[in-house]
């Protein structure tokens, strides 16, 4: 139980130091000394700094993708597109915001990962987007999103608005849902009335 306390908070420890001084420069005596623990220690856990970031990369994106299934599988399959829409934008954000120091890091630490483990995240990666792809391609089906529309560049347009509100969106000033309901509101119809 202490070994899976201490490997957590480590994980948060390296994961909030790669998001505030960036993976290239952080060393391993920081985040150790950040986390309470000897140097030596964290190779108890990761055997490498590049295991460390591979694990907090992996984090963000599981999390994400937990948060959506799960938000996804409690609706009923009448459930409109629009709200089914609204459910995952709302649950990317709060995962997005649960795990911020974990979603940023991972975004700005791609390429420090070595090649095989990049490929690996990257597949991570697909299987998320694939659930919105889904998503996406129900409410063409549906007749909520327009026939023929190339849903990919759309795709990336969702995440792109949705993961920057980590740099923007204080819940205490508008709420995850108040904050969902814009955002869903604004991909169906844009800016037109």
């Amino acid at each position: 139980m202490k070994g899976e306390l201490s490997g957590e908070r480590l994980l948060q420890v390296a994961a909030h130091l790669f998001r505030q001084r960036g993976y290239l420069a952080t060393n391993v005596r920081e985040i150790a000394r950040a986390a309470n623990m000897k140097s030596g220690s964290i190779y108890y856990h990761y055997p490498s700094k590049e295991a460390l970031l591979e694990a907090v990369m992996n984090r963000a994106i599981l999390a994400l993708t937990q948060a959506v299934q799960t938000a996804l599988g409690a609706l009923s399959e009448k459930t409109p597109f629009r709200e089914r829409l609204r459910v995952a934008v709302d649950a990317h954000l709060k995962a997005i915001h649960e795990y911020g120091d974990f979603v940023i890091a991972s975004r700005q630490s791609l390429e420090m990962l070595p090649e095989k483990e990049r490929k690996e995240h990257l597949k991570l990666r697909r299987q998320y987007a694939e659930i919105w792809r889904d998503l996406l391609q129900q409410g063409q089906a549906s007749g909520a999103v327009r026939a023929g529309l190339d849903i990919v560049p759309v795709q990336m347009f969702i995440f792109g608005a949705l993961n920057w509100t980590s740099e923007w969106l204080d819940p205490k000033r508008r709420t995850y849902e108040r904050t969902a309901e814009l955002l869903t509101e604004f991909a169906l119809q844009g800016l037109s009335g």
